[in-house]
């Protein structure tokens, strides 16, 4: 009898090592899952070496497009519905520029949508980081796939 039960405690014990195992692998994520969203950012005409991995929100018809690294990074707004309508963008010492853009100020920002991949072009006011009292304007594009 003692035999039986303790081959019952053997195998029960690896089923819960296997289980946490299984667990861990499962919850366990270094870097950006395959074919998760990311985005590709252009300042001035130079595109990022790497995608960014992003965090895309829908609140109604409100998008939030969010960078998971913080810097150099970038938050962008845009709302869908009958039109695909830019609301804000900030570049967060993107390419040493940090500076953003929001609807009524001045300059001119695009939006479009095609499947699941936003496209925003524009003009963002700001500093680059190596002057940051000096004002500079930067031309972007971010292609992001939520």
């Amino acid at each position: 009898m003692r035999h039986v039960h303790g081959r019952i405690r053997t195998a029960g014990a690896r089923t819960v090592v296997l289980a946490a195992l299984v667990a861990s692998a499962c919850s366990a994520q270094s870097g950006p899952p395959a074919g998760g969203n990311t985005a590709r950012i252009t300042i001035n005409g130079q595109e990022s070496s790497t995608a960014f991995p992003i965090d895309c929100t829908q609140r109604a018809w409100l998008w939030i497009i969010d960078s998971l690294q913080k810097e150099p990074g970038f938050t962008a707004m845009v709302e869908t519905g009958t039109a695909v309508t830019p609301k804000a963008v900030r570049l967060r010492s993107l390419d040493g520029f940090t500076g953003s853009w929001a609807e009524g100020r001045p300059g001119t920002t695009e939006a479009s949508i095609d499947g699941s991949t936003f496209t925003i072009t524009g003009t963002a006011s700001g500093a680059n980081d190596d002057r940051p009292t000096k004002p500079a304007d930067v031309q972007y594009r971010l292609e992001a796939r939520c």
